[in-house]
């Protein structure tokens, strides 16, 4: 039995509706529903199909995997070809959307967003896990799909990296939480930066630890 870090994600959905005559099958991810600070981010990739087929590309295809089982240099490698050689799309939605409408939502948002950004409506969604992307889309939700489903690890890569380069620019605005080390999660060094700071405008208040931070 291999381990989470060996497995290949398959392509057994993507064929699944390529055979019903679905030629274009995006996969969509997200990244960012658990920090405390920063916005949400997804995206969504299309694979071309002859990509699988490809001598030339059959290397980087074989190398993805969900994005946490990947180092930062694997995802920022992979990342550069994905978005070479696939139609991408990455949309954010801020803290402040995050605490008015609920991260569940913002989340929605994020990957309704992403999707109506590819360059060509794609003509199917892969979603991972039990989400569903508003428009009408034929689409499935897999249920751990970053590690199952290749569009939907190729879409995991390019939120994360995304996402990642997004909280070391917010980094060098927002100084004393460790953003760039901590992408924003609820750290020991950063709830002891909201106790001593406060919190900061990319906070989500609607968030219990920020919450507490407020009422001190």
């Amino acid at each position: 039995m291999g381990t989470e870090r060996t497995v290949r994600p398959g392509w057994a959905v993507e064929r699944s509706f390529w055979r019903l005559g679905f030629g274009s099958v995006a996969g969509v991810d997200e990244v960012g529903r658990g920090p405390l600070a920063g916005p949400v981010v997804a995206a969504a990739v299309v694979i071309p199909r002859t990509a699988r087929g490809e001598a030339s590309r059959a290397k980087w295809i074989g190398l993805l995997r969900d994005s946490k089982v990947l180092s930062a240099a694997q995802r920022e490698r992979l990342a550069e070809r994905i978005l070479g050689e696939c139609e991408c799309a990455v949309a954010a939605v801020s803290p402040q959307v995050v605490d008015q409408i609920n991260i569940l939502r913002a989340t929605r948002l994020a990957m309704r967003r992403a999707v109506n950004a590819l360059p060509a409506r794609p003509d199917a969604l892969i979603i991972d896990g039990r989400e569903v992307v508003e428009g009408g889309f034929e689409q499935r939700s897999v249920i751990r799909g970053d590690a199952r489903c290749a569009s939907i690890a190729a879409a995991s890569i390019i939120a994360k990296v995304a996402r990642d380069r997004m909280m070391c620019v917010l980094d060098e605005t927002f100084p004393g939480y460790g953003l760039a080390e901590n992408k924003g999660y609820g750290t020991p060094e950063h709830l002891l930066a909201l106790s001593a700071k406060g919190y900061s405008s990319i906070h989500r208040l609607s968030f219990a630890p920020v919450r507490e931070a407020v009422r001190r």
